[in-house]
């Protein structure tokens, strides 16, 4: 029996690429750049700042000694609007008010976005085993020490736990540590991609959710 889900959170809990893909261009502007479209920084979500830029044809992307600056621009922008600009994604207020187990966030994004995230918005109201972001432990997904980490911490097996993510490091970090995943074709990577990658079954919505659990326990 499943009994502890473990969410990501970009992609997966939150639809945060507008917030994301708004401070960058900001910063872009500040720098006489022109805009970069949405989706080519949705599909950097989780790959950090550095992949980003490297990727881009400009200026900042030979300003990488810079680094440390332009993340500072970036999350002074993030920041300001990080609530607004990061809705839930349709469904998920209402599954979790009917999930009578545990639940915890496992995600890649900076853990005090992650609080801010959760304490912020309609998912306070619900009890987190953990919230674990990516600077919480000396690894990160698809580590797997993450996912080990709120197993321990909430007691329960591999067996009776399930990985809910958008990402490869989701489906790689849960195969590695022995769990299953469901991966969700709302997010920012190709569904296909993600079944390759191991996913035991994918949703659409998360009134599809409870179906999938009842069938992969």
């Amino acid at each position: 029996m499943i009994n502890l889900l473990l969410f990501d959170l970009d992609g997966t809990l939150f639809d945060t690429a507008p917030g994301i893909a708004n401070a960058f261009n900001n910063l872009m502007k500040e720098f006489g750049e022109n805009p970069v479209d949405e989706k080519i920084i949705t599909s950097f979500i989780g790959s950090g700042l550095k992949e980003l830029l490297l990727n881009l044809d400009n200026k900042l992307a030979h300003r990488l000694g810079e680094l440390s600056e332009l993340e500072k621009g970036f999350h002074r922008y993030y920041s300001q609007n990080i609530v607004a600009e990061s809705p839930l994604f349709p469904g998920v207020v209402e599954f979790l008010q009917e999930w009578p187990h545990k639940i915890a966030v496992v995600s890649n994004k900076s853990e005090h976005y992650v609080r801010e995230l959760v304490y912020k918005s309609e998912l306070r109201q619900f009890h987190w085993e953990r919230l674990i972001g990516g600077n919480s432990l000396p690894t990160k997904k698809p580590h797997p020490e993450p996912l080990r980490e709120v197993m321990t911490h909430a007691q329960v097996k591999p067996e009776n736990c399930l990985m809910i993510g958008d990402g490869l490091a989701d489906m790689v970090a849960a195969q590695q540590a022995g769990i299953k995943s469901v991966a969700v074709s709302f997010g920012y990577s190709h569904i296909n991609e993600l079944i390759r990658s191991g996913a035991h079954a994918t949703i659409a919505h998360y009134k599809e959710l409870s179906k999938v659990i009842r069938d992969l326990s």
